[in-house]
């Protein structure tokens, strides 16, 4: 449901600048991984205590694992951001405000890292009863997988192009779009993981929680993050048109979002009757019927509206 949109080919970097800010990236990732391995594992080689106090409360919670994805993240972003600076200084961009947008996005993770713990029960530990897997992780991975990517491809270091606002600098104009690329982004997907989260603890009845969960919470989740997402957008970007759009898109995601968790409210129901397989079987199809029927009646119509969501590809990378 996510699209990236092309921007255009204007200033399109050349196959050796592409090639150069892949193996930047890459080198980054690399490296970041190496060193979050030697402070989370062996922290007195770099002249920290053997055991933390915070790392002591991670393990303490068996949540090395989920930590140590943070932990490379936030070594990560501004790795990268040493790597990529070389090459932006080639390409002559603008180097500080590069950098702002680095150190942006590194408390954005921080934010995220601090979120993450106060929200850590609901999701069981790795080894209690009823694990959900790697579901703590591949949602943490959701959240701050865009900051990493946009810092890691080079994208914060912006090339001055034409000028697309007459109301606002070439630069910031470039700014202003991809912080509203990347909020759109981290809000759809702070939006799916909070309706998985609901689903998955949905008790209303407990039986009824597949018809909340999957595909259900992952759908209206998104869609209200998008909403969110577009809606802050609106306010950070200066084209008016622009903002007319992103507000109308707002509006439809949200209206869409609580037509779908109210249908699977609806077939949630059935677990009081129901025993959990035959919710998830009524369940699983029940968002995609809600579309079908919105197409062909107009009053429902209305309400259930499928868009996309789009960003643009020029001002991610």
């Amino acid at each position: 449901m996510t699209t990236v949109r092309d921007g255009g080919a204007s200033g399109t970097p050349t196959r050796r600048g592409k090639s150069a800010r892949i193996a930047a990236g890459t080198t980054a990732g690399a490296a970041s991984l190496v060193l979050a391995l030697l402070l989370t594992a062996t922290p007195e080689r770099l002249g920290l205590s053997a055991v933390p106090e915070l790392f002591e409360r991670v393990r303490a919670e068996d949540r090395a694992s989920d930590a140590f994805i943070f932990v490379w993240a936030l070594i990560a972003i501004p790795v990268a951001g040493l790597l990529h600076t070389p090459l932006a200084l080639a390409r002559r961009a603008r180097i500080g405000a590069g950098w702002a947008l680095i150190a942006s996005y590194w408390l954005y993770v921080v934010l995220m890292a601090a979120v993450a713990w106060q929200v850590r029960d609901f999701f069981p530990a790795p080894d209690a009863p009823g694990k959900e897997g790697g579901l703590f992780g591949g949602a943490i991975l959701m959240v701050i997988g865009t900051p990493v990517f946009v810092v890691g491809s080079g994208g914060v270091f912006r090339e001055v192009r034409e000028v697309r606002s007459d109301n606002d600098s070439p630069l910031s104009t470039q700014i202003r779009d991809q912080l509203t690329a990347v909020t759109v982004l981290c809000c759809t997907f702070l939006g799916a993981v909070t309706g998985l989260i609901s689903g998955l603890n949905f008790s209303f009845p407990h039986d009824g929680y597949p018809a909340m969960f999957l595909p259900g919470g992952l759908l209206w989740g998104a869609l209200a993050g998008a909403a969110l997402g577009m809606r802050a957008g609106a306010l950070i970007t200066n084209s008016a048109d622009s903002r007319r759009r992103m507000t109308d898109d707002a509006r439809s995601f949200a209206r869409t979002a609580a037509a779908i968790l109210a249908c699977c409210l609806c077939v949630s129901q059935l677990g009081w009757l129901l025993p959990v397989w035959a919710v998830a079987l009524v369940g699983l199809p029940a968002p995609f019927v809600l579309f079908v029927v919105a197409g062909r009646y107009e009053r429902l119509g209305r309400w259930v509206q499928f868009r996309q969501i789009e960003v643009q590809k020029e001002a991610m990378y």
